[in-house]
């Protein structure tokens, strides 16, 4: 099922860009956005892959020249937010693989509680990594899938920000 990875990345990608907010069953509210880093592969890997760095590559005409080429999202530089603190990270979507996993700054009197705080943030990110990831999959196994497909396509194929502030 190599195709999943890349299709909840590009999916994520989407999503970050129309409707942001992820909600728990608690109602606590997740924000994603992606930052900083997009790596794009054609069907020969390497001799056809496109790496975008720095500001904001999502926006970019490149990023959808890629997309339209058909290019697949392989992993991104993510930015989630949940309340004030913000946890960034790099999604490889060949093996869901999260790396670069940077935390806010642990609080606490002592070695002991920055520790235990850390360690409830890491499980506070899975646990947000997760609600995205249920997200994507209930709809992919579902029949609303091919109504939410059709507005990622579309959506790949429209003019990106950065192309729409070109002058006619």
């Amino acid at each position: 099922m190599e195709y999943l990875g890349p299709e909840f990345l590009t999916w994520l990608w989407w999503r970050a860009e129309t409707d942001p907010c992820f909600r728990h069953a608690d109602g606590t509210e997740v924000y994603i956005h992606f930052d900083e880093h997009l790596e794009f592969r054609g069907e020969r890997a390497a001799a056809r892959r496109t790496v975008l760095r720095a500001g904001i590559p999502g926006a970019s005409m490149e990023s959808r020249a890629a997309l339209r080429s058909g290019k697949s999202l392989v992993a991104a530089r993510i930015l989630m937010a949940r309340g004030e603190d913000e946890m960034r990270f790099t999604l490889r979507a060949e093996e869901l693989g999260v790396s670069g996993l940077r935390l806010p700054t642990p609080q606490g009197e002592t070695h002991e509680e920055r520790l235990l705080a850390c360690l409830e943030m890491q499980e506070t990110f899975v646990e947000d990594l997760d609600l995205c990831f249920a997200t994507f999959l209930t709809l992919r196994c579902t029949p609303a899938w091919e109504a939410e497909l059709a507005s990622v396509r579309a959506w790949g194929e429209a003019p990106s920000p950065d192309e729409r502030m070109q002058p006619a």
